[in-house]
Formats: structure tokens, C-alpha cells, sequence
């Protein structure tokens, strides 16, 4: 069920997650680490949605569609997720030269 539901949260999210890494630079190898992202979304978007009852592929596919349509909450969440995952990481943001607080700090 697992592999399915992966499966399913790439395909609603896949794009939206890409999105936001690299909008907001998270320190996150998408190419080695994208399996593992998904697997950590997965489980904390179910512990949230579903409170640990169990729950069919037909409910979570409802409930990512139900989602998407509020893609900017979605967003948000996403982000926060995918900050958290960064943060076992080390550094939460890629650093690039000439950032702005390099001149100010």
C-alpha cells in the first residue's frame, strides 16, 4: 500500500514540492533524496489528515485532490514539511554567494 500511496502523493504533489525546494532553497538533493522526501510527507500528511486511523487509497486520493484546490494552504503546509525535513539536514537553506545578509551580517 505504501509504494501506491507514494505513488499517488508524487502525482499530486510531485510538482508543487519540486516548486517550492527551489523557490525557497531548501537544503535538499531532490535527485538523491526525492524518495525519501515523499516517504516524510506521506507519513506526516496522513498522521494529520487521517489522525492514525486507517484509511483507504480511495480517502487519500480524495483527500490530495481536496487539497490541491487550495493550493496556496497547501503551499504553506508543504513548505513547512519540507523545512522540517530540510533541518535534519544541517543547514535548512542552500547558501549562495552574495545573499543579501552576507553584506550585513
Amino acid at each position: 500500500m505504501e509504494e501506491d500511496a507514494l505513488m499517488l502523493v508524487d502525482k499530486y504533489l510531485g510538482d508543487l514540492i519540486e516548486e517550492i525546494v527551489y523557490k525557497y532553497r531548501y537544503n535538499v538533493d531532490l535527485e538523491d533524496e526525492y524518495e525519501e522526501l515523499l516517504r516524510y510527507i506521506y507519513r506526516r500528511l496522513s498522521k494529520a489528515w487521517f489522525k492514525g486511523k486507517s484509511f483507504t487509497f480511495e480517502d487519500l486520493e480524495r483527500v490530495l485532490r481536496n487539497a490541491r484546490r487550495r493550493r496556496k494552504q497547501l503551499e504553506i503546509v508543504l513548505s513547512y514539511i519540507i523545512s522540517r525535513y530540510a533541518a535534519k539536514n544541517g543547514a535548512i537553506y542552500v547558501r549562495r554567494e552574495h545573499d543579501w545578509y552576507d553584506e550585513y551580517y
